[in-house]
C-alpha cells in the first residue's frame, strides 16, 4: 500500500521536530555527534524517517541553523522592544547579540563559525541572517534619521557587527583570556566605535 502523502502542515511539524532534537544532540555532542541514526534514537523513530524530511546531513544543519537564528532574531527583538529611543535600542540590539552568544554558545557557533556549505546551497539560511543584519541597519537608521549619528546605515551596522561577531567568537572559543572578560568589554567598544558616527 503506497505510504499517505503528508500536507504541508505535516511536513514542516516533524522538520521542526527534527531540527530541535538535532540542536539538543548537537548541544550535548557537538557536530560529529549529529546523525541521522542518532536523530532517529532521540526520537524513538524508524532509522530511514529522517530522510523523508532531509535529503542529508547538510539538509538538517541547515534548518538547525534557520530555527537557531529565528531564536536569535526573537531575543534581539524583544531585548529592544524595551529600550527607549532610538540610541538607547542600538544598545540594546548590541547587548541582545552577545547576550546570546553567551547564553547560547553552542548555538551561536552553529550559525556563524562552524564550517558551512556556500551560502548559495541554502537559501533558506541565507535569508535567516539577512533578516537580523536588515534589523540592525534599521535600528541604526532611526539614529541617522534623528540625528543622533551621522554616515551610512549599512556600513555602521558591518562595522557594529564585525566588532560584536569578534568579541563573541572569541567568548565563545574561551579566548577571552587576557584580564577582561565579556560584560566589561561590551560598552566600552560600543561607545568607541558609535563615537566615531556620532553628529
Amino acid at each position: 500500500m503506497p505510504r499517505a502523502q503528508l500536507t504541508t502542515d505535516e511536513l514542516e511539524a516533524m522538520r521542526r521536530r527534527l531540527s530541535a532534537a538535532g540542536l539538543e544532540i548537537y548541544r550535548a555532542e557537538g557536530l560529529e555527534g549529529v546523525s541521522f541514526r542518532r536523530l532517529a534514537e532521540q526520537l524513538s523513530v524508524s532509522h530511514t524517517l529522517p530522510y523523508r524530511y532531509f535529503d542529508n546531513k547538510d539538509a538538517l544543519l541547515a534548518r538547525m541553523r534557520v530555527d537557531a537564528l529565528a531564536r536569535f532574531e526573537a531575543e534581539v527583538r524583544e531585548h529592544e522592544s524595551r529600550a527607549d529611543g532610538p540610541m538607547a535600542q542600538v544598545h540594546a540590539v548590541a547587548e541582545a547579540y552577545v547576550a546570546f552568544a553567551h547564553h547560547n554558545q553552542a548555538e551561536y557557533l552553529l550559525i556563524f563559525a562552524t564550517h558551512q556549505p556556500a551560502v548559495e546551497q541554502y537559501p533558506e539560511v541565507m535569508e535567516a541572517r539577512r533578516r537580523i543584519f536588515e534589523h540592525a541597519v534599521e535600528v541604526l537608521q532611526r539614529c541617522i534619521d534623528g540625528g543622533l549619528l551621522r554616515g551610512d546605515a549599512r556600513e555602521l551596522a558591518h562595522a557594529l557587527w564585525v566588532t560584536l561577531h569578534g568579541l563573541m567568537s572569541l567568548h565563545a572559543a574561551g579566548q577571552l583570556i587576557h584580564g577582561k572578560p565579556l560584560d566589561e568589554l561590551v560598552e566600552p567598544l560600543l561607545g568607541r566605535l558609535l563615537s566615531a558616527y556620532r553628529t
